[in-house]
């Protein structure tokens, strides 16, 4: 692809990229839910809630190279080929612009999945993913940023196909809890059991054909991120196979790990005790189901 990838009409900044300030040019149409894509890329929805009191321009960045600037209640759409890539955002990082010597949070994007991903206005330049649930409601009244042109390389004109039209495959997700229900022995208690039973009891209830199952593990941040990886991926492996005894097919399973890199709770201090109390909440494993 081009390097220079134009997402909107207006092909030079404009008074935003000097002083912050939305302009009548800074913003395009509103929301709309895009199609879905192929298997042959990831689409990526990277927005920034309308917060009262929140100003700057949030500098995105993909594989080190720009995308936009999001202003307070803007958006940007983009289509990627599925793989490793790295992403982020810097909030007011003029002249520097950080995100192009600094490293960025790197993730697998998977084919034919749209990424809702949320700027953290805390000033971490990770973004935050979230579900289509959560964001489609942040995100009406948003409006496209089309006032700077896209850098990067690694950006596609998405191709979005007729035949993938039709309503999405119903998703739904479960949070188990590590602390709570991983046993001593590293396998799944009765707790965790149990609520495993009651997904797949409501989903049978509904007669839903399971179509995949993504099981996640998440751990906290304060170990190395080699034993972080090991760990997460374990927890998955021990609540697909719970899964896998209760009934949903081998094949539509999969688990993966994400270590510490997807914190929900941040900012623990004190005590190496007192961290991972406070920790606690990121010690999860996420079991997302998509069926219909």
């Amino acid at each position: 692809m081009a390097s220079a990838l134009l997402l909107a009409g207006v092909g030079f900044p404009d008074a935003t990229w000097a002083t912050g300030k939305p302009t009548p040019t800074t913003f395009g149409e509103a929301y709309t839910m895009p199609g879905r894509v192929g298997e042959d890329q990831s689409q990526v929805i990277y927005y920034r809630s309308a917060v009262e009191g929140v100003a700057g321009v949030a500098n995105v960045y993909l594989d080190q190279q720009f995308v936009t600037a999001l202003n307070p209640g803007g958006f940007t759409v983009f289509c990627l080929a599925p793989g490793r890539h790295r992403l982020g955002a810097y909030i007011d990082d003029a002249p520097d612009y950080l995100g192009k010597t600094r490293e960025l949070y790197e993730a697998e994007f998977k084919p034919g999945v749209t990424y809702y991903l949320k700027v953290r206005e805390e000033g971490i330049n990770q973004p935050l993913p979230v579900s289509s649930r959560v964001a489609e409601p942040e995100l009406r009244g948003a409006r496209r940023q089309i006032h700077l042109l896209a850098r990067s390389d690694s950006m596609e004109s998405c191709r979005r196909y007729g035949f993938l039209g039709a309503p999405a495959a119903r998703r739904q997700d479960l949070v188990l809890m590590a602390d709570a229900v991983m046993a001593s022995n590293g396998l799944l208690n009765e707790a965790g059991a149990a609520q495993l039973q009651q997904l797949l009891d409501a989903m049978r209830a509904r007669k839903a054909r399971i179509l995949r199952v993504e099981v996640e593990g998440h751990t906290d941040p304060l170990d190395a991120e080699d034993r972080n990886q090991a760990l997460g991926l374990q927890w998955a492996e021990r609540v697909r196979e719970a899964l896998i005894r209760r009934g949903v097919p081998q094949d539509v399973v999969h688990a993966v790990s994400s270590g510490g890199r997807l914190p929900v709770r941040q900012g623990c201090y004190g005590t190496p005790d007192e961290q991972r109390v406070c920790h606690a909440e990121n010690r999860r494993i996420v079991i997302r189901v998509e069926s219909q």
